[in-house]
């Protein structure tokens, strides 16, 4: 099923493309900008769409002065507890082979409409992640298996609320894990903002052909073949803000070689601090902190959590955590209203 309505040349596959991942080097298609992209002229209140809703192009209505967040629930992850807070089953002597723990997680993306131009937090899982020919090998789609049908991935989710990928100005991605930054091929107008570190760490993996990691080939090598705008952020970069009410926060290497997270204001509520794997859970969290399971940096992921306790501490600001999923019940859907 086609949830997409991609350009009419990316609708031909290429000969290559039948059998799997091209080999050879790929196309050097993207580009690197050093300045936040200029705001557009003010952006349109959303309404739903019509029943022929084209998801590139989007539908607006009249002018909105204010920002909105809308939570976005791009369906579930189940994997074993150990990978999200470490040592959650322990053998004991008593007890040499205790039974694993599997858990269903959220995954999520947080659009932003803002008259300065929208900005959308992550993208989700691919919608070909999975099956005989998915993007993600074999070996991840057994560890981390997508809970929830194509009307949960993020394509459907913008297309429910009447917004086409060339109406977003902004993509702020976390990092480049499968899913979180799955859909980033479809943002062919908007300027995506990463990490440097975590750009060059996710295609050292391309170029090695590395299949045991978080960051995939196909959609790497997809990127590679489009003409995609950049914005690398770099280690020593202060947090900055991107529209009025929303800071990009630049936490280092951690959890992946290199983390982002928003700072939001809110007017009806405390501000909003989106840290997404900066700090999967509110157990990681504590105190006491708890390690994840999977961590590039380890001392990078406790300078975080610190640095997080000081910016939630000075403002007040709620944390929103990465896969928590008592706390992503709690929270306000796109499809029952949003936040500003």
């Amino acid at each position: 099923m086609k949830i997409i309505e991609f350009d009419k040349e990316e609708a031909v596959r290429r000969p290559e493309d039948s059998q799997g991942v091209q080999r050879g080097t790929p196309a050097s298609g993207w580009r690197e900008s050093t300045a936040w992209a200029t705001p557009a002229d003010p952006v349109e209140s959303l309404t739903r769409p019509s029943s022929n809703a084209n998801w590139r192009a989007g539908k607006v209505a009249r002018a909105s002065r204010s920002l909105k967040m809308h939570v976005l629930d791009l369906g579930q992850l189940r994997l074993d507890k150990n990978l999200m807070v470490a040592n959650s089953t322990v053998a004991t002597a008593r007890n040499p082979n205790p039974p694993g723990q599997l858990i269903d997680v959220p995954v999520s993306a947080y659009f932003i409409e803002h008259p300065d131009g929208n900005v959308l937090y992550d993208t989700g899982c691919h919608p070909d992640w999975g099956g005989p020919r998915g993007r993600w090998p074999q070996q991840t789609q057994e560890i981390f298996p997508v809970i929830g049908g194509d009307e949960c991935m993020l394509p459907a989710r913008l297309e429910a609320l009447g917004v086409g990928p060339d109406q977003i100005r902004h993509v702020v991605l976390s990092h480049l894990h499968c899913d979180h930054a799955g859909c980033v091929e479809f943002f062919r107008k908007s300027q995506l903002i990463v990490h440097h570190n975590e750009f060059v760490g996710a295609y050292k993996h391309f170029a090695l052909r590395d299949d045991d990691s978080p960051y995939i080939i196909g959609d790497l090598e997809r990127w590679s073949r489009l003409d995609l705008n950049w914005r690398l952020v770099s280690d020593t970069e202060p947090d900055q803000t991107i529209v009025p009410g929303v800071r990009l926060l630049n936490f280092g290497s951690g959890h992946a070689y290199g983390m982002l997270g928003l700072d939001v204001e809110l007017r009806s509520r405390n501000g909003v601090l989106l840290v997404a794997d900066a700090c999967y859970t509110a157990e990681n969290f504590g105190p006491p902190m708890k390690h994840p399971g999977i961590s590039t940096d380890s001392l990078g992921f406790a300078r975080t959590m610190e640095r997080i306790r000081a910016i939630a501490h000075e403002k007040g600001s709620e944390v929103w955590f990465g896969h928590d999923a008592e706390q992503f019940a709690s929270v306000r859907k796109f499809s029952e209203g949003f936040y500003e």
